[in-house]
């Protein structure tokens, strides 16, 4: 939790240093920096605590961090829209799904400073990505499930989002260290950062999958569904 903290901290005052690197920030009264998630979750309760321990260390700007109604890519994007109209110079956004989101993501790139966090979409035209390697958190899952199941088994993912970036690099990085075991990860399955369709799809599985023997939770709030 606390690493938590210090990186959306850091993030935030990396947008700073990127406003006046790209020399976006005027002459104005405390410019706005607005962070924006991919949807409602525990997980962002660390960011908000980043954001309020950046806002002591930034005096000189307004720091904000906005929940899309939704996860959907039209909302986030209207969320993004109605934040550039109200003037902010700097958006750092945890991408819904950066494969269907390329254009609306350069035409906010386009009018403020653009970075991404958790959630990448590299083909943007972003400024930067501020995070950790989220193929390596796949790594690291799959180290456990074959400290577990060293005589091998089936594995079912559980995730919020299967569009994007962050999901499809920990699904992938999982894959990669299960490679030439008998582990397998049979199926992923996204709920959309919807908690009771999280729980149902477990529920489901379990009555599916009588022979699965691991459950993997690749999004934050999906290990405690799987133990619901």
């Amino acid at each position: 939790m606390k690493s938590a903290i210090r990186n959306v901290s850091v993030a935030a005052a990396a947008l700073a240093l990127g406003l006046s690197f790209t020399a976006i920030a005027r002459a104005q009264d405390k410019p706005t920096l607005a962070f924006v998630v991919n949807g409602a979750s525990d997980f962002w309760k660390a960011a908000e605590a980043g954001v309020k321990k950046a806002q002591a260390e930034l005096p000189n700007y307004n720091l904000e961090l906005k929940y899309p109604e939704q996860s959907s890519v039209a909302i986030q994007q209207r969320l993004m829209d109605d934040l550039v109209t109200a003037g902010v110079k700097a958006i750092m956004v945890s991408a819904v799904d950066p494969k269907t989101s390329t254009d609306g993501l350069n035409k906010i790139a386009s009018e403020t400073a653009l970075f991404t966090t958790d959630s990448d979409a590299p083909q943007t035209k972003r400024i930067a990505y501020i995070g950790s390697s989220n193929i390596d958190a796949g790594k690291q899952a799959a180290e456990i499930a074959k400290k577990a199941m060293p005589d091998g088994g089936k594995c079912l993912g559980f995730v919020g989002l299967l569009g994007a970036d962050n999901a499809k690099e920990r699904i992938e990085g999982m894959k990669e260290g299960l490679a030439g075991t008998k582990i397998e990860l049979i199926d992923v399955r996204g709920d959309d950062i919807d908690q009771a369709r999280a729980k149902k799809n477990v529920e489901d599985a379990l009555v599916a999958s009588p022979d699965v023997t691991c459950m993997v939770g690749f999004y934050s709030y999906n290990t405690p569904r799987i133990y619901e």
